[in-house]
């Protein structure tokens, strides 16, 4: 890939949540003159040419640590042109909304509750029965898993140009900040898109932008186990909220029972499955 010669070369190197920052950067009249901005996706371990390192004027990163070899962050800045600005970025995940997430299920936005249900080789009725019914707060320490959690996304946070953390614990009670686990709002975005383009030393964005600026992912909303908002005081996710699961008004239980089956299908993509159901 090319790089227009007349601009020089900003590199984001980043998850879903560097699209609508690059979009961001693009449309900010200053920095939009000035860089021309392309995106690689971190997880999916896209190669950074050489010669892209090499003309690289400012690049801005998720940290990802050594397990990541040759996509790490330090390997790939010792790559990186010398004189380029780097800045590394937040990369936010809330697990407040959702207590029992986890990336080591054999299924997509694993949940452990649920997994250890369907594990039992309990029937659908019964775990959702035991799901719904069960005194989750009595069972789970909520409070300390929260804590956990946000202890953990401020330390990944140390060294980055802009924090998140602080805002999410002011603000989750009252707006809801995440659809999923790592999918934030427009707020959040924002925050961060102001933050970097500060660090660089450019005005903030127009006031026009971040008025039409709207969530950035709003196809899927994972739904909140109701006794979770209850515990977190939540005026949103009760036993009744409808949640837009890829275009059709779920609750959390309808949800869950779609969950149940996915497992029971040996599907691992539930992306997908949502969107067939």
């Amino acid at each position: 890939m090319k790089h227009t010669m007349s601009r020089k070369l900003c590199i984001i190197h980043a998850n879903c949540q560097g699209d609508p920052l690059r979009k961001l950067l693009m449309l900010h009249p200053q920095f939009g003159q000035e860089f021309e901005i392309v995106k690689y996706t971190n997880y999916l371990c896209e190669d950074i040419p050489d010669v892209q390192l090499q003309q690289c004027s400012l690049f801005l990163y998720q940290p990802l640590g050594e397990k990541w070899d040759d996509h790490a962050s330090a390997a790939l800045l010792a790559r990186v042109n010398p004189a380029a600005v780097t800045a590394a970025i937040p990369n936010m995940l809330f697990k407040g909304y959702w207590p029992f997430w986890t990336n080591k299920s054999p299924i997509e936005f694993g949940d452990i509750f649920l997994d250890r249900l369907v594990d039992m080789g309990l029937e659908k009725k019964e775990i959702l029965y035991i799901c719904m019914h069960t005194d989750i707060a009595a069972k789970h320490d909520l409070a300390g898993l929260f804590e956990d959690s946000a202890r953990r996304e401020r330390e990944k946070e140390q060294g980055c140009v802009v924090h998140t953390v602080d805002l999410i614990l002011d603000l989750f009670r009252s707006e809801k900040l995440f659809n999923t686990i790592n999918h934030p709002n427009r707020r959040l975005v924002l925050q961060v898109t102001e933050g970097v383009l500060a660090h660089l030393g450019f005005a903030p964005l127009p006031d026009v932008l971040t008025g039409a600026f709207q969530d950035p992912y709003p196809e899927f909303e994972l739904p909140l186990h109701p006794q979770v908002a209850a515990f977190h005081q939540l005026p949103f996710g009760s036993a009744s909220t409808l949640y837009n699961v890829f275009g059709k008004p779920r609750t959390y239980e309808e949800y869950a029972g779609l969950y149940v089956d996915c497992r029971a299908l040996g599907i691992r993509d539930l992306s997908s499955y949502l969107h067939l159901v």
